[in-house]
């Protein structure tokens, strides 16, 4: 890490957000790191979510001693001519412990129920800060239970905006085991003996030596996938999660479909969907982008175009009844709900990604479509398929 690089000016209020267990130590590491990394920041107010533990260890290892480890800490940056005047704005309020099922301040998270009791909880103060426009924040997910930084890091990903940042710090393997005195920052002076099992042994590091790494987290920001649709954010973890997945595209591994447009098959996975031709001309028309509004429309100009004696699929399809000049809407409807059994009982489970159910968007991605002899139909009523290339 690079020292005493100058600070670049925010017009933001940097607010460092941290989850917390009972290893207190990681606050002022982060503090530390983030002041120390090539682009230098100190924030403004640190915020710690914990649990009732995590607070009384933080109290003992943190604020306690005078001068405390925090008042060391800036006392540390301000020599090495930090400017942190009105900074690491941190104090009792601004520890804030999740609540058990009473209300009261939990102890620990023991169960699913308090985990998500906690995201809640989490969801709701990083909301404080990210409502505002004005304000960045740096949100450390070191410290607590895994599920705990798990679900800490979920609520970036559904809240945090451009100007966010996730991290986690690091200390070399070899001190993890802990030291004495307790590590907290590098310091200039100060020697640690290495613990073993909770016992010193000979072995010495000088505190200045101690390499603290910083790491940049990437995440994905979804708030822009959803804000805009809905009215008012919802008010729980569990809520915003389902509300998201209504206007995400859903998380499917989907098939390989092969069509081929003159023979008239169509496989998925490499097995062939048996099916009818009414069911394949609106697979053909579906595949190739057709809005489901003008499925009905293109379907009898397809049972009408002249010259398909040569394509035996075609010629069949139009001998058909389904399609004339007499049908209905509802007949589309009916041919979509049998291809989207053919194309599931045949392995497609997410059938109606491509053919979508009443009011559902087509969201089959079409660069999972195989095609052959598409310009030879093409020949025939290119017209009725605009999309379709060579």
């Amino acid at each position: 890490m690079k020292k005493n690089n100058p600070i670049t000016p925010s017009p933001n209020r940097t607010i460092l957000i941290a989850g917390m267990g009972t290893s207190p130590a990681v606050l002022p590491e982060t503090v530390w790191a983030l002041a120390h990394q090539e682009q230098p920041v100190v924030p403004d107010e640190v915020v710690v979510i914990t649990t009732k533990s995590g607070k009384e260890a933080l109290y003992k290892a943190i604020m306690s001693e005078t001068p405390s480890v925090w008042e060391r800490l800036k006392a540390t940056l301000r020599k090495e001519k930090f400017a942190i005047d009105g900074k690491l704005v941190f104090g009792e309020t601004s520890i804030r412990v999740m609540p058990n099922e009473s209300g009261n301040e939990i102890v620990d998270l023991r169960t699913g129920a308090d985990n998500l009791r906690a995201a809640d909880f989490m969801l709701g103060e990083l909301r404080k800060y990210t409502e505002s426009p004005d304000t960045t924040i740096l949100c450390s997910i070191a410290g607590g239970r895994k599920t705990m930084s798990a679900l800490l890091f979920s609520c970036m990903t559904l809240l945090g905006r451009e100007q966010d940042k996730v991290y986690h710090v690091l200390i070399p393997p070899e001190y993890e085991c802990g030291m004495e005195p307790p590590f907290y920052f590098p310091q200039k002076g100060v020697t640690h003996r290495l613990l073993s099992r909770g016992n010193p042994t000979s072995d010495k590091v000088s505190s200045a030596k101690v390499a603290i790494e910083l790491f940049e987290v990437p995440f994905v920001r979804m708030r822009g996938w959803y804000q805009e649709k809905f009215k008012a954010m919802p008010p729980s973890y569990q809520t915003l999660i389902a509300k998201v997945q209504t206007v995400a595209p859903p998380a499917v591994t989907y098939p390989e479909i092969e069509i081929d447009a003159w023979n008239g098959w169509a496989k998925i996975n490499g097995n062939v969907v048996p099916m009818s031709k009414t069911c394949f001309a609106a697979l053909l028309l579906l595949a190739n982008g057709c809005p489901v509004k003008e499925l009905h429309a293109k379907l009898l100009a397809l049972h009408s175009v002249q010259g398909v004696a040569d394509c035996d699929w075609l010629a069949t399809f139009q001998e058909g009844e389904r399609f004339n000049e007499h049908s209905l809407v509802d007949a589309v409807y009916k041919t979509m709900s049998e291809l989207r059994k053919k194309l599931q009982n045949a392995g497609f489970v997410n059938a109606d990604a491509l053919v979508p159910k009443r009011g559902c968007p087509l969201i089959f991605p079409h660069s999972n479509i195989k095609w052959h002899h598409r310009e030879k139909l093409a020949d025939i009523c290119g017209y009725l398929f605009s999309s379709i290339t060579s």
